[in-house]
């Protein structure tokens, strides 16, 4: 067995309350191997953070159990010499479809007993952690928009409903980009920083993407018209986004400021407004895969 111990972090609402029952059954597979392992359940937003932070010499491997976000908060504090599994039930799981992982306690068991692993990049962005995608415009509108009416778990129709009321209002602000102390002329309307092909769990960008490289693909946009976003749309399903009028640089640092407030979204939820800097933190994660 390639691990000894292992810290289990679940949100028990995660998976519309599937998590804490997930969770259970992953202690008894693993401990099964055999393993020792904890479980430790998140009250409130900051406990997993805090709980890693706080990890006895002993524990080897720290499993996720929950979305996106409890991954997050793990890799916040988590020390990049302990590898981490993740049993994606979230909302959307954009790095379990990237890496496909498996949706079941027992598929986890067995990718964690065979201990494969690739790097898994962070990035500082404002003070917070991302790894996914951080969107300034449009889609952190869309994602302000799901935070104010939120209550409760989030599903996909909450999402479409956001999407609908945000495009119906939306005004796209001016903003100006510098990659790695570079500006790049604009101005532009909206601008994704991403770590993976996926987005939105719904469609995938056409980049080369990887997530052990040191870098992410920074996605630029200079309209948000219907008309663009018909024609990104359509990019998008054929698999030539970006392209076009749509542009993409690899960075490592960026900063962007905007003529008026501008919303922001990291990896899903509501990170406040513009300006934005950004930076990809030096130490490189190991994400156990299938």
């Amino acid at each position: 067995m390639p691990f000894q111990r292992a810290l289990v972090v679940v949100n028990p609402i995660a998976g519309r309350g599937r998590a804490r029952k997930a969770a259970a059954a992953l202690r008894e597979g693993l401990s099964g191997l055999p393993m020792a392992v904890e479980v430790f359940e998140t009250g409130a937003r900051g406990d997993a953070s805090r709980r890693v932070a706080d990890l006895e010499p002993e524990v080897d491997l720290v499993v996720s159990v929950g979305g996106d976000g409890t991954l997050a908060e793990i890799l916040e504090t988590l020390p990049s010499a302990i590898p981490v599994a993740v049993l994606p039930l979230g909302t959307a799981n954009v790095l379990g479809t990237e890496v496909n992982l498996p949706r079941d306690a027992n598929g986890l068991v067995r990718v964690i007993a065979a201990g494969n692993s690739t790097g898994l990049n962070t990035a500082r962005v404002n003070g917070g952690i991302s790894f996914l995608v951080t969107g300034v415009g449009l889609d952190g509108a869309i994602v302000e928009d799901v935070e104010a009416r939120r209550r409760g778990p989030i599903t996909k129709l909450f999402y479409v409903r956001s999407v609908l009321r945000t495009l119906l209002r939306f005004r796209s602000s001016k903003l100006s980009v510098r990659i790695d102390g570079e500006e790049k002329p604009g101005p532009w309307a909206w601008v994704l920083i991403t770590n993976v092909r996926g987005y939105g769990g719904v469609t995938k960008l056409n980049t080369d993407s990887k997530l052990d490289d040191g870098l992410f693909e920074v996605v630029l946009f200079p309209r948000t018209d219907t008309l663009s976003l018909l024609g990104y749309a359509l990019r998008a399903v054929i698999g030539r986004l970006p392209g076009g009028s749509c542009k993409m640089v690899q960075a490592s640092r960026v900063q962007i400021e905007a003529d008026r407030p501008t919303p922001v979204q990291i990896d899903g939820d509501f990170a406040g407004h513009t300006p934005v800097q950004f930076e990809v933190r030096p130490q490189c994660h190991q994400l156990l895969i299938p």
